[in-house]
């Protein structure tokens, strides 16, 4: 297994194109008119001339993952991302100007697609579970699991609802009693 994840080096001269990052992730921001969007992006090809991007959607096919656990590794700071958020100016009901984002384009290197990909079937190759039984032995833990009181002893409702149910009964009584 590798012991460097190989990231795609962003200078610090590329922050005109790419933007900002987040605070502790390698995701970059970079916002603008919608028209300009396919310009920013022939840009960040031609940047990167040795990389292919795709959205977060297609990671899928390089490392064999689902959607939420590409956004999980992108705001732990393990994968980078180029986002574009297109934005407009218009006018809203009293005559003021109100800045709108769209939902943004998100891509991702596929170089670091292929590398967490192999990471993951790294891990996978090297799992040895010696935990593992035969048929009856299996069924028979499973059988003790099913058959092992759940309630462990404790039969009680939670202190909550007792202070709860008291309450309403105290003040039941003296409502009751000021009538009479």
């Amino acid at each position: 297994m590798q012991s460097e994840f190989p990231y795609v080096e962003v200078k610090t001269s590329d922050r005109a194109l790419v933007g900002k990052p987040d605070l502790g992730t390698r995701k970059f921001r970079q916002s603008g008119p919608e028209e300009d969007s396919g310009q920013w992006f022939d840009k960040l090809c031609d940047r990167f001339p040795e990389e292919h991007f795709v959205s977060p959607g297609g990671v899928c096919m390089y490392a064999g993952v689902s959607r939420a656990a590409v956004y999980q590794r992108i705001n732990a700071g393990k994968l980078t991302v180029f986002t574009y958020h297109p934005s407009k100016v218009r006018k809203t009901l009293f005559g003021g100007l109100r800045k709108t984002r769209q939902s943004p384009f998100a891509f991702i290197p596929v170089s670091e697609c292929k590398a967490w990909g192999e990471e993951l079937k790294a891990r996978v190759e090297d799992f040895n579970d010696p935990g593992w039984l035969p048929d009856k032995q299996y069924y028979a833990e499973e059988d003790k699991i099913d058959k092992w009181p759940k309630h462990k002893g404790k039969m009680s409702p939670p202190k909550w609802k007792q202070k709860k149910q008291r309450a309403r009964k105290s003040s039941g009584i003296k409502l009751f009693g000021l009538l009479w």
